[in-house]
């Protein structure tokens, strides 16, 4: 009985596995992230909590480049510390080394930094990566939708620099491929982030959507049908 129970849950882990690799989204997006790094280029991958963004961090393995991956909740010269010491470089996390450990850093080629839960990022070291990227080092970062937006607010010039590319849970995607003859995928996106990522009400949502599509002899509830019955949702849905 032990082993057949510990037989389905290895079947379980796996499809889900299998799952997640094999979503349609992650693996276009997992494709653009490697010709973007390639071309030398970087990439912020936000989403909600629980959506996968470490997972999807994890299937990164290029053959080409030496992956650095980063803590982010140090300060900024022991991040510049730690991308010396990835590549095994001798290097002391100190602030009077900083500006010579970004030199440093910028005149290297051959790897890529990923930094996962960029949301924790001490302010102070975005000008920092905006030279790393200038120096056409590609970075990876992960992390919640505040990211973009602080980088929109505070430094739109390094936001120019990133491919953004948003990731949503397995459900959702699933649902985009159940429904895509009812609703189309920009509706379905814009009212998962309406909804907050609240699954029940998002499900609702969409199914409420779709009835008011078929009242009103619309084919496919498309994204400005969405957009009006959101905006006349009542306040406590």
């Amino acid at each position: 009985m032990l082993i057949c129970f510990m037989q389905r849950n290895m079947i379980m882990r796996f499809n889900r596995k299998e799952a997640f690799i094999n979503d349609k989204r992650r693996r276009s997006y997992l494709s653009s992230v490697y010709t973007r790094m390639y071309r030398g280029k970087s990439v912020l991958i936000e989403g909600a909590y629980g959506v996968g963004k470490t997972r999807f961090l994890e299937l990164i393995k290029p053959k080409k480049l030496m992956p650095v991956c980063l803590e982010s909740l140090d300060n900024k010269h022991e991040i510049l510390a730690s991308v010396l010491q990835g590549l095994d470089y001798e290097s002391i996390a100190s602030h009077w080394r900083t500006s010579a450990h970004l030199k440093k850093i910028c005149t290297l080629s051959g790897f890529i930094i990923i930094i996962d839960e960029a949301n924790d990022l001490d302010r102070r070291v975005w000008p920092y990566f905006k030279r790393i990227i200038d120096a056409g080092i590609p970075i990876v970062f992960a992390g919640l939708p505040n990211v973009r937006t602080y980088l929109a607010s505070e430094h739109p010039d390094i936001l120019s620099r990133l491919k953004v590319l948003t990731l949503f849970p397995i459900v959702v995607e699933d649902f985009i491929e159940k429904y895509k003859n009812n609703i189309s995928q920009e509706a379905v996106e814009q009212i998962y982030a309406a909804t907050n990522g609240d699954m029940r009400k998002f499900e609702e949502t969409c199914n409420d959507c779709i009835d008011k599509a078929k009242e009103l002899k619309y084919s496919l509830v498309d994204i400005n049908l969405a957009l009006t019955f959101l905006t006349n949702l009542p306040q406590n849905n």
